[in-house]
């Protein structure tokens, strides 16, 4: 594991491979609310040995901290700007980039501010608080107001954010260049399935796909049908 300072925080990050030795794209894999990189262990272990990977944790997340005195305010256009200047870090002029869930929504804003992002995948995202289902919702509230009356200040802040980001318009997704997979689990009990739908019709070359069988945690359930969607649109 290495470290890498950026705006306040200390971000934790893997890289496996060497980006100038690989045939193919080196590729970003963002975890979700709550997670870190180990999520995509059982993924990583299915994609070509020569792949060049890059894990990162995004801030508050596993081995990531904030530097003394930083926020601990999280928002998902931050989140995006530590992608971006890692992969700007480690001297990467265009890169893939796979997030699930609120890594999806990171990989959403990072192909709407960088030209070096050649193609995303996105697994169980959503652009907008009420793509999420009123499941989804109302467990997050409940959640929300269990860590306020615990004093869990960090579980609180993830679900806050959950429940009032992302604002991400059509507009916005109809300016992506990149090219866009949006992965939905035919099963997703926190996803609107119709507003997964309309993120990919929304973007110039989105096209959207369903894992059948799979509800929301894909790279646990299902991480041979997510690495072979890597390995045929990456």
């Amino acid at each position: 594991m290495a470290k890498f300072i950026h705006d306040g925080q200390e971000l934790n990050y893997e890289l496996h491979g060497d980006a100038a030795a690989s045939a193919h794209t080196p590729v970003l894999m963002l975890h979700g609310n709550g997670e870190d990189m180990r999520i995509f262990g059982a993924v990583l272990a299915l994609l070509p040995p020569q792949r060049c990977v890059i894990l990162l944790d995004s801030r508050l997340h596993g081995g990531s901290r904030p530097l003394p005195g930083a926020s601990l305010e999280l928002h998902y256009d931050q989140m995006a700007g530590d992608g971006i200047a890692l992969m700007e870090h480690l001297g990467i002029r265009s890169y893939d980039i796979v997030g699930f869930s609120d890594g999806g929504i990171i990989a959403l804003l990072m192909a709407m501010r960088s030209i070096a992002v050649r193609r995303i995948i996105t697994i169980g995202a959503n652009t907008d608080p009420s793509g999420l289902t009123r499941r989804a919702r109302a467990e997050m509230r409940r959640a929300a107001k269990q860590a306020k009356a615990e004093g869990d200040v960090r579980t609180a802040e993830l679900q806050r954010l959950m429940l009032e980001e992302p604002h991400i318009t059509r507009a916005d997704l109809a300016g992506i260049l990149a090219d866009a997979t949006i992965v939905l689990g035919r099963k997703d009990p926190f996803i609107d399935r119709k507003h997964s739908e309309a993120i990919a019709d929304a973007i110039p070359h989105g096209s959207h796909l369903y894992v059948e069988g799979a509800e929301h945690g894909i790279p646990h359930s299902h991480p041979k049908a997510l690495a072979d969607i890597m390995n045929a649109v990456l």
